[in-house]
């Protein structure tokens, strides 16, 4: 009897973890990496006073993936005092006030002109391709097969009012 239970058990978990493999093969990795960086860069970058009340903005240009993440793992939690709200944005360069712009791959082209419209508000801008700093982003991720890194432009922060902690400069591969 004691067999045909084992039997049973194994063959039941074996069939569970096979349900599984779907999904577990369908989890976009890079979007949750690309969602935890957003979250721990809004905990190291100071804000202007009046950016400190209200919700904390995050809004995501492109990439759904990475916008699914952020309200699975992030939109219950707090930077600082601030609620965080999760934002999706379509292709435009009309954005509404907000903390950090993550501005996906299939949107790189209009980052100039994204950049332009928010000059003098402050707002982190995020991408991912590679010249994203010198089209206006102050931070840019750098993956290189499985590694994930990021790159810093100082001075579009500074130009935006926003402080970069210590901390994330010596964790940047590179501050340009």
């Amino acid at each position: 009897m004691k067999k045909i239970l084992l039997v049973i058990f194994a063959f039941s978990a074996m069939t569970s973890f096979a349900q599984q493999l779907p999904t577990m093969r369908a989890k976009d990795t890079a979007a949750i990496i690309k969602a935890t960086f957003i979250y721990n860069f809004s905990k190291q970058v100071d804000w202007p006073s009046e950016y400190k009340s209200g919700n904390f903005v995050i809004s995501i240009m492109g990439s759904s993936s990475v916008h699914e993440e952020l309200v699975k793992g992030y939109s219950s939690k707090q930077v600082g005092s601030q609620q965080i709200e999760i934002r999706k944005l379509s292709k435009t360069t009309k954005i509404s006030q907000c903390h950090v712009l993550y501005v996906g791959r299939d949107c790189f082209d209009i980052l100039p002109d994204i950049a332009k419209s928010l000059e003098g508000t402050p707002t982190l801008i995020v991408a991912d391709q590679i010249g994203a700093l010198d089209k206006g982003a102050a931070i840019n991720f750098v993956v290189d097969g499985p590694d994930f890194d990021f790159e810093l432009s100082e001075n579009n922060a500074t130009d935006r009012q926003l402080f970069i902690s210590s901390t994330l400069k010596s964790l940047a591969i590179r501050i340009k």
